[in-house]
């Protein structure tokens, strides 16, 4: 699986470069990675993510899908203990450096790195079981992150965000007796096929306006570890252990867990510097960890991958 994995980061990196090279002959501006970013969060994603529930109900398919929500709440669980205790608050300048420490700790990249990658090593079925991971991640970010940026919780912006719509309005047609028509079906699946190239475009142009910073350094590579090793490291173990437990009860169990741990080993999610511009935090080094992180991702998931295939035996 680990050949796998590694052949579709290598894949979804010649769309990066292309990307990259086509934002600097460009000079594309913060502008259109704001469009980019909103293009994939609230249309592209939404139909993909919408577009995977489109089947015939299945019980024994809802039944694993529940063991997925389960599976994602406590990998997220562990993250944000992990993150508590590896960042402190201090100053006013670096309290607000160590909440982006914990959102790029916590929350991954899930939907523009981890859709197609899961897709491209599990297919259809795999992109179903990552769904019960996007919904506890837009759970958690419009819920701990925005707590974590601004010290409340807005119920409106949970309730009205497009993924969280899709989901549940997804969950509605896949325990109603009929699929959609084509006519309405293909159109949905068109949109969401582009998540892959358009995500990784996406992080081409970031890598394009890439800024190093030198008094971020020793931060970063502490964030930097935390997010892709040591989550990595503990997670690992826990899934182990889950599937112990519940691997012979529950079919697809280990696809599940690999689901969800994949997910858990994205690099920082695009969210964090958002989430940073619209709170007044420090976008520049927000986007520094996502710039980083999503480079030495390609070394650190296929590793991680094979370490579990190898406890897995």
């Amino acid at each position: 699986m680990y050949l796998l994995v590694l052949k579709q980061l290598g894949i979804m990196t010649v769309i990066v470069l292309a990307g990259f090279i086509f934002a600097k002959i460009t000079k594309s501006s913060e502008k259109e990675q704001k469009f980019l970013s909103k293009l994939l969060l609230y249309f592209i994603n939404p139909c993909l993510v919408f577009s995977q529930f489109n089947m015939e109900f299945d019980s024994e398919k809802l039944k694993q899908f529940g063991f997925a929500v389960f599976a994602s709440l406590i990998l997220n669980g562990i993250i944000i203990l992990i993150s508590i205790l590896t960042t402190r608050t201090g100053k006013k300048g670096n309290r607000d450096l160590n909440h982006i420490d914990r959102l790029a700790i916590v929350f991954t990249n899930c939907g523009f790195i981890g859709i197609p990658l899961i897709r491209g090593v599990f297919g259809n079925e795999g992109v179903f079981f990552l769904l019960a991971y996007l919904m506890i991640f837009n759970v958690l970010l419009w819920t701990w992150g925005v707590y974590q940026m601004s010290g409340t919780i807005n119920l409106k912006k949970i309730i009205t965000n497009p993924n969280i719509i899709a989901v549940t309005l997804g969950l509605v047609l896949f325990c109603m007796p009929f699929t959609l028509p084509e006519f309405i079906a293909q159109p949905i699946v068109m949109i969401g096929d582009m998540n892959t190239a358009t995500a990784m475009i996406l992080i081409g142009v970031m890598f394009a306006d890439f800024k190093y910073e030198k008094s971020y350094v020793m931060k970063l590579l502490k964030v930097v570890f935390i997010r892709l090793i040591l989550c990595s490291a503990i997670n690992l173990f826990v899934i182990f252990f889950m599937y112990k437990i519940f691997g012979s009860s529950i079919n697809n169990c280990y696809t599940m867990l690999f689901v969800v741990y994949i997910c858990s080993m994205c690099p920082s999610a695009t969210s964090v510097p958002s989430m940073s511009c619209v709170y007044n935090k420090n976008t520049s080094y927000a986007s520094l960890l996502v710039s980083v992180t999503s480079l030495i991702c390609i070394i650190t998931i296929p590793g991680f991958v094979a370490l579990a295939e190898l406890l897995f035996k």
